[in-house]
């Protein structure tokens, strides 16, 4: 009998140790770690911001998430179309902070350094070529939302 089993859903790359395991049991434990993760985000953690989803139509909000000095992040919730999406509050460009207050066209949250407009919805910086900005999955609860960071 083999010692080592391939992974199912190609998550660890190579194969995981799989001594005292038998038959099914040792390609089924793979597969469900995958599956489990997938599920439940990667081991990304929901925080609630409360009154995350009474912001204004149009506009940005700068939340800290923890300390982002001490390993915490910064994110900005925009709220497009009467719904609330969160990027990271930092430019992928040049690491510039993402502006709060209006939205640019209703629509982009911006960059003061050089300008450039991202879509809160994907992440895609409008008219320039540059990496989206990194989004969160957001979850409206009533007047608070929960930001999976």
């Amino acid at each position: 009998e083999a010692d080592e089993v391939e992974e199912q859903d190609g998550s660890h790359g190579g194969t995981i140790p799989a001594r005292g395991l038998r038959g099914a049991a040792r390609a089924t434990i793979p597969a469900m770690a995958g599956f489990l993760k997938r599920l439940f985000g990667g081991g990304k953690q929901g925080v609630t911001v409360p009154g995350g989803a009474t912001i204004e139509e149009g506009t940005a909000r700068g939340v800290d998430i923890g300390d982002p000095l001490a390993g915490g992040t910064r994110i900005i919730l925009a709220k497009v179309d009467g719904e609330v999406f969160a990027v990271d509050s930092r430019c992928p460009h040049a690491g510039g902070q993402i502006q709060t207050g209006p939205l640019e066209k209703d629509r982009f949250v911006v960059c003061p350094l050089h300008r450039y407009l991202f879509d809160p919805r994907t992440g895609h910086a409008e008219g320039v070529a540059c990496a989206p900005v990194k989004r969160y999955r957001v979850v409206t609860q009533g007047d608070d939302v929960e930001v999976f960071v």
